[in-house]
């Protein structure tokens, strides 16, 4: 399977915090060459406790979908239950 390019995992990543909550913004994806590997760099607006910034990292060698399933679960993770 060929790797999902930058500006795809930046839509998908955009769209899972856009969907999880209006507080979460993609700041910016970066990936290592030719590699699978990225990090997407998400802020949390009205943030009260740090970090306030977090970063995903995920792998490129995938579906849409799965992408899209995987950066929801990793932002769920570490954006519950936050004030």
């Amino acid at each position: 399977m060929d790797s999902l390019n930058i500006s795809d995992v930046t839509r998908i990543a955009t769209e899972a915090a856009r969907q999880l909550s209006p507080r979460l913004h993609v700041v910016g994806v970066t990936g290592a060459g030719d590699g699978d590997y990225a990090e997407v760099v998400v802020d949390i607006d009205e943030c009260r406790k740090e970090p306030c910034r977090l970063s995903l990292g995920v792998f490129r060698n995938t579906s849409e979908s799965l992408l899209h399933h995987e950066i929801t679960l990793k932002l769920q993770g570490r954006f519950r239950n936050r004030p």
